[in-house]
């Protein structure tokens, strides 16, 4: 259970950049309610296909609807992911690059533990 230290790291009044990863697919008749989201579907190496949606939310409570609105339309989260920020660059801009340099900081974290 996170203590009020580990909840004080944490900023949650502010936008931030989100990555949801889901098991399915979303239909276009839902992006507009999934709040400007950059989605994107494949199939890979899953039985099913996933889709990824990353975008920025402008707060936790908007990241709350976000996810109700998936849990509504019955499509299984796998996955929530905050997107570091890159440095000199906005939540927006990090989202429009894809959270370019993520899965270097994801790499380095896995390599130091």
């Amino acid at each position: 259970m996170a203590t009020s230290e580990d909840l004080a790291a944490f900023d949650f009044g502010g936008p931030a950049t989100y990555r949801v990863v889901i098991q399915g697919t979303v239909s276009e008749n839902w992006l507009r309610r999934l709040g400007g989201m950059e989605i994107t579907t494949s199939s890979g190496e899953a039985a099913e296909p996933q889709t990824i949606l990353q975008g920025s939310v402008r707060d936790q409570a908007a990241l709350h609807g976000l996810l109700e609105t998936l849990y509504a339309l019955h499509l299984p989260i796998l996955e929530v992911t905050k997107v570091p920020k890159v440095e000199g660059c906005s939540d927006s801009d990090a989202a429009e690059r894809g959270g370019q340099g993520v899965a270097d900081e994801e790499a380095t974290l896995r390599s130091e533990e």
